[in-house]
């Protein structure tokens, strides 16, 4: 984070007199809100949060930032528990303002981060009277957090303090533990709110969690290890997944035998030479008649939701004896209908408790994938030779000009699934809101995660995310390291190759929605700094200088064709299955 803003920060604590609202429960909430992890929390303007805005503001132990629109502080709290996976704290008014956390909460619920709702509300007798900005909030998420709360009104009686105490203690552990997600703590509070009074220093109770150790039986994994090794082609698939270097570390090794296939996403973050991160350009070439070659015997994977439907739909008709989910997970995990086990642990836990009971077993099955990836390498990179200005011709350029050592934000619908064509790099994280796969909230997001990252943060985006999520830009904790890469083909150019709607006479309108917007002046209106390219020599001319960048936060637009690219990405695919 900028050390002028923790300057400032501290500057502002030190200033201010340690009080907090005079409200009896609230300064019992930062205390345990701390003491769980807590280091950020953002505040959306509002009269009836005032006591818990007062309170965060002034406390010396949590940062607190101040995003106005609730739609976009979600997002961009989420950037940062994305980074830190650490609890980040979200705190609005009641009303519609709490429900404008939805998407954002959603999509954490699915990436499993734990955000912390913290929504103000009226005192429960004024719910449905008619009153200004109220409306039912308890359990109005509850669907998508991994629990509700309600904390008391009026928390003076002993049993009301004790009851405030254990729901706080077992919100914010609960949103870290296992399966990891949001949480949402409802407060009603009942005027006068701009009270305070001193504190004495010290701190509320806090409840520990002793969590039992991540394995399974020796019986179970012995079992496990017997099935795979009777099985002579094994497919590991990772979906969506934080850096972990001693995972890669376990599947590296995995990937050496002559069995096994390591299928990564980009946004699975696990990288080495014997892994597939192209998964689309390889599976597109399989036929039918080779799919029984192809196929695995045990599929095992692990991560979040996979962007690859082409993965999805080959799996679901390979018909696979095994099928292994693993993961801290609730409910079963089915996603290519072959499901036969769940085994409810963290993938490294497995594959430590696992790799040392494996054999080497003599098979072909990773050589034949591995031949198959050579020859449609070999294709792909003859295709873009030639490959004239378009979307993928522009990502051909972008991809290799991101530092090392950057975070790579990756907006959802086309810009995505472009990025799945070209190979990873080991000196890059990835990360994208495939949770819900939602386009809404990807500018934020990034945003977020450049804030407390330290790195290089570049998000690519298409041009109808980023004109949705341009509240993104509205906040003052936007940091030099933010590049923004806009590719603007002027609309949803996704719909173009999706065999539905790009057949439809409704498609430019009602699918596609064509626009002719340019970014220049929302950076002007931001402070941000603006640089555009129009075709391949432009581009290549100004991403050393969109890079040089180090004073303000930055926006490449690229304009690139809206009619053309889906016959470029349909070509794509039909050069490959013709020619391998």
């Amino acid at each position: 984070m900028d050390t002028e803003l923790t300057s400032t920060y501290e500057n502002k604590t030190k200033s201010m007199e340690r009080k907090y609202s005079d409200i009896k429960g609230v300064k019992e909430l930062v205390d345990i809100c701390w003491a769980k992890g807590m280091e950020f929390v953002i505040v959306s303007p509002g009269s009836r949060n005032a006591p818990l805005s007062i309170s965060f503001a002034r406390d010396q132990r949590i940062k607190s930032l101040v995003v106005v629109d609730e739609r976009s502080a979600g997002y961009f709290a989420l950037g940062i528990a994305q980074q830190t996976r650490k609890p980040v704290g979200l705190i609005c008014t009641s009303g519609t303002a709490f429900l404008n956390y939805g998407p954002a909460v959603a999509e954490a619920f699915y990436q499993r981060l734990p955000l912390v709702v913290i929504s103000a509300d009226r005192p429960i007798e004024w719910i449905g009277q008619d009153d200004s900005q109220a409306l039912p909030q308890v359990d109005a998420f509850a669907r998508f957090v991994k629990g509700s709360y309600q904390l008391p009104l009026d928390a003076n009686n002993p049993d009301d303090c004790w009851y405030l105490n254990r729901m706080a203690n077992e919100a914010l552990t609960k949103a870290q533990s296992g399966r990891m997600g949001p949480v949402h703590i409802n407060f009603p509070l009942r005027e006068p709110l701009y009270g305070v009074r001193k504190y004495p220093d010290t701190n509320e109770r806090v409840i520990q969690k002793i969590e039992a150790v991540d394995a399974i039986s020796v019986a179970s994994i012995e079992k496990l290890a017997a099935v795979f090794n009777s099985n002579t082609k094994v497919l590991i698939l990772v979906g969506l997944l934080h850096p972990q270097s001693e995972l890669n570390q376990l599947l590296t090794l995995l990937a050496k035998k002559e069995h096994i296939v390591v299928m990564t996403e980009s946004v699975a973050n696990l990288h080495d030479q014997q892994f597939f991160p192209c998964i689309d350009r390889v599976v597109c070439s399989i036929s039918k008649e080779e799919m029984e070659a192809f196929k695995p015997d045990l599929l095992i994977n692990f991560g979040g939701p996979l962007v690859s439907k082409m993965i999805k739909s080959f799996l679901r008709d390979a018909n696979p004896r095994e099928h292994w989910f693993v993961g801290k997970e609730d409910h079963f995990i089915d996603t290519f209908k072959q499901l036969t086990t769940h085994i409810d642990i963290s993938p490294l836990a497995f594959f430590k408790q696992l790799s040392p009971l494996l054999e080497d077993i003599e098979s072909t099955y990773a050589a034949i994938w591995k031949e198959r990836d050579r020859k449609v390498s070999a294709i792909h990179q003859d295709y873009l030779k030639d490959l004239k200005w378009s979307d993928m011709k522009a990502f051909e350029k972008i991809l290799p000009a991101i530092p090392d050592g950057a975070n790579l934000q990756l907006a959802n619908s086309s810009v995505v699934r472009y990025a799945q064509l070209f190979k990873t790099s080991d000196k890059l994280s990835y990360n994208s809101n495939r949770g819900t796969s939602g386009i809404d909230g990807c500018t934020s997001t990034a945003a977020g995660a450049a804030f407390v990252n330290g790195k290089i943060t570049t998000l690519i985006t298409g041009d109808i995310s980023f004109f949705y999520d341009s509240n993104g830009l509205w906040n003052k904790y936007l940091q030099a390291n933010l590049k923004i890469i806009l590719i603007n083909n002027g609309g949803g150019g996704i719909f173009r190759f999706i065999s539905g709607p790009s057949g439809v006479e409704e498609l430019e309108e009602y699918f596609e929605a064509v626009q002719n917007y340019r970014a220049d002046k929302l950076a002007e209106t931001y402070g941000l700094n603006y640089f555009f390219a129009e075709d391949e020599k432009s581009l290549v001319e100004i991403l050393p200088q969109f890079y040089k960048e180090t004073q303000r936060a930055a926006i490449l637009e690229i304009k690139t064709p809206r009619t053309v690219n889906d016959q470029v990405l349909i070509n794509y695919f039909n050069t490959i299955k013709t020619k391998v």
